[in-house]
């Protein structure tokens, strides 16, 4: 009889033990999910902006290297031009 109450009773205290672990860690591991979830949509936020702006300066770098073939395209045709002007003037006659 006597090893039937104690064992009755070391399973009551198991599990009320065990209930108490688990109510008395369930906020700090709340805390640290939260704090892990914070950090990690902190990281998130921070790889999104590096992105951002990976973007922006390719971006910015394409349009700089437009810009400076759209100015020899225009350069080479005004010297085509200017060849073609001359080669079509009659050449001066020296007198």
């Amino acid at each position: 009889m006597k090893r039937i109450a104690v064992l009755a009773l070391l399973v009551v205290l198991s599990g009320s033990s065990a209930l108490a672990t688990a109510r008395s860690a369930s906020p700090t591991d709340d805390t640290r999910q939260s704090a892990s979830d914070k950090e990690a949509q902190k990281q998130a936020k921070a790889l999104e902006k590096y992105r951002r702006a990976q973007q922006k300066a390719q971006a910015k770098a394409q349009q700089k290297q437009e810009k400076q073939q759209r100015k020899a395209a225009a350069k080479y045709e005004k010297e085509q031009r200017k060849l073609l002007k001359n080669a079509n003037r009659p050449a001066k006659q020296a007198s």
